[in-house]
């Protein structure tokens, strides 16, 4: 797949700085582009990589100097997402539509037009997988789960009964949709496990990373709301509900059922205690600990998470303890020489 600058710059809707006929084979960034590539520059503290870049050519900003052929724009780094979606890979490439022989498919399951069932998949009884969906090598559907419309799940994700799949959803290899909930109670000395009967519910266009597990609610639904976006390695615990457009990054861990808003950001390795409910538009950073409800528009970080402004200051504050202390220190012994040259009787120490 290759472009020239003049048909890339048409598209971007940018202004051409360079040859028309020049040829573009790819994309990289600055550091990593070669010869056929077009990279891209947004933020100054790159504009030595510029200089030393082997892209081919650049998407700029007006009166960015350059000696590389350039596409200037309003917006380098949005631009930039553009080539990579005209770049990609087609999805029917990868995922043409059929089905593979030796995949299983349940006589009572119903499979759309243009489906792709890759090697070795599983599609068990009752389920229905939508038109345009893609079923990749090794996925495994149980009883009665439901794909929508142009969903895709990649190779080696498992989808246990009764949960449901929207439309344009996407799932990354490894994933666990609908696993049991973490349910036991202590009953005559043993620990004995709770039924988990509930579903999971990924509603339209929302994106589940590699290796995230999704429990299945104890009874009813645990619920990912429309598009919403999961980092790899997350774990969503039973009767969970997120809203919509909500973004999780890597390693976070949501207990069970927790109430999470709409628009509502979670940094990497974020903690949220069982029953907590978090109100619409909140941003809680990385490693923080979630214990309390959170009301709309927080900002939050720390363990115990505070407010952000206040957890900062006393991060300043703990950076500066050693100080502290030898002023203390310090204090400490003047007194007590002040206290001997009075011949005032010692002041006991804190």
């Amino acid at each position: 797949m290759n472009f020239d600058l003049q048909s890339l710059a048409a598209r971007l809707g940018g202004r051409l700085d360079g040859p028309p006929d020049l040829r573009i084979h790819g994309v990289a960034g600055l550091r990593d582009a070669e010869a056929g590539d077009c990279s891209y520059l947004a933020d100054d503290r790159y504009r030595t990589d510029l200089a030393s870049t082997r892209a081919s050519a650049v998407l700029l900003l007006e009166g960015v100097e350059t000696t590389l052929p350039a596409i200037r724009v309003d917006d380098p780094r949005r631009a930039f997402q553009v080539l990579l979606d005209l770049f990609a890979r087609p999805r029917s490439a990868l995922f043409p539509p059929g089905i593979a022989p030796n995949a299983h498919i349940d006589p009572t399951a119903v499979v759309g037009e243009g489906v792709h069932v890759g090697p070795f998949a599983v599609i068990g009884p009752g389920c229905r997988v939508d038109e345009g969906a893609v079923i990749g090598a090794g996925t495994v559907l149980l009883a009665d789960v439901e794909v929508g419309q142009q969903s895709l799940l990649y190779p080696g994700v498992y989808v246990r009964e009764d949960c449901s799949i929207g439309r344009r959803v996407i799932v990354h290899c490894g994933a666990v949709i609908g696993s049991d909930g973490f349910g036991y109670a202590r009953d005559a000395g043993r620990v004995a496990k709770i039924p988990q009967i509930g579903r999971v519910v990924l509603e339209d266009e929302v994106e589940i990373g590699a290796n995230v597990c999704i429990d299945r609610a104890t009874a009813g639904r645990t619920v990912i709301g429309a598009g919403t976006k999961i980092d790899n390695l997350v774990q969503v615990g039973h009767n969970v509900r997120i809203g919509h457009r909500v973004a999780i990054s890597a390693q976070s861990g949501i207990s069970g059922s927790c109430e999470i808003g709409s628009d509502v950001i979670l940094a990497g390795q974020v903690g949220l205690a069982d029953h907590v409910r978090i109100g619409d538009r909140v941003r809680i950073g990385a490693k923080s600990g979630v214990s309390h409800h959170l009301a709309d528009d927080a900002t939050v970080s720390g363990i115990p998470a505070r407010e952000h402004r206040a957890w900062k200051r006393q991060q300043a504050h703990v950076a500066r303890l050693q100080r502290y202390v030898d002023e203390l220190a310090a204090l400490r012994r003047r007194i007590d020489e002040l206290e001997k040259r009075s011949g005032a009787a010692p002041t006991e120490n804190a």
